[in-house]
């Protein structure tokens, strides 16, 4: 049997054009547009609580963003990103004072959180005259932190630190020192940080924890 010359033309023709596919320079691709993913920017306005949050009795006195002029140098070496500040102020029952909810919010580098937490925690309980008790928290994420301090009394006699530069100054006066009760919830999701702190004669820690969950539940 024989082949056609037109069909072995043909098939000569194809394997010349395969070999030349087969040389060709394998470095030579087609152009590849890469794609960058961002992470999404968060607007901390949205995070702070507003004065329907808060109870009736609160007002807001301030709300505003932070800069890196508002934080201290240990803040940016932990990786200090972004912050925003609410707060909120009531008359005390019995007209002594006022309690004052202050909320404090960050954005740090997620691999810091855990120290920023813990020196959180520390200045927190840095006041001597008060005895701290730690609150249960639910619905707050693992590095939730809450507890409250409460002095001996409201009024404390400490001793005047006397000028020594001043003739005559007595070293053995003392002062009354009026001593706030004072709540604190810290608490993180991602890279975000949180502190929700009141402070004033009649502390409400239940109110405290219900904000720190309206708080925690508007973070992304």
């Amino acid at each position: 049997m024989h082949i056609s010359r037109i069909l072995l033309v043909s098939l000569v023709i194809c394997a010349a054009i395969f070999c030349a596919g087969c040389t060709q320079n394998p470095s030579v691709q087609a152009p590849v547009t890469s794609v960058t993913d961002s992470a999404p920017v968060i607007n901390l306005s949205r995070l702070a609580l507003t004065q329907s949050d808060v109870p009736q009795n609160f007002t807001m006195i301030e709300s505003k963003a932070k800069t890196s002029q508002d934080v201290s140098k240990i803040a940016l070496e932990l990786g200090w990103q972004d912050g925003y500040g609410t707060r909120f102020t009531s008359p005390a029952l019995g007209g002594m004072g006022e309690n004052e909810i202050v909320q404090s919010i960050a954005i740090y580098h997620e691999r810091t959180i855990n120290d920023v937490i813990s020196m959180a925690e520390q200045q927190g309980r840095s006041d001597t005259d008060l005895a701290y008790t730690d609150l249960p928290v639910q619905g707050l994420g693992v590095n939730a932190r809450a507890f409250f301090g409460k002095a001996s009394a409201q009024i404390l006699l400490k001793p005047t630190q006397a000028n020594p530069l001043i003739a005559g100054a007595n070293k053995n006066e003392v002062q009354a020192v009026f001593k706030n009760e004072v709540a604190l919830i810290i608490f993180s999701k991602g890279n975000t940080f949180e502190v929700i702190r009141m402070t004033g004669p009649s502390v409400d820690t239940a109110q405290l924890i219900s904000l720190a969950q309206k708080a925690y539940a508007k973070i992304p």
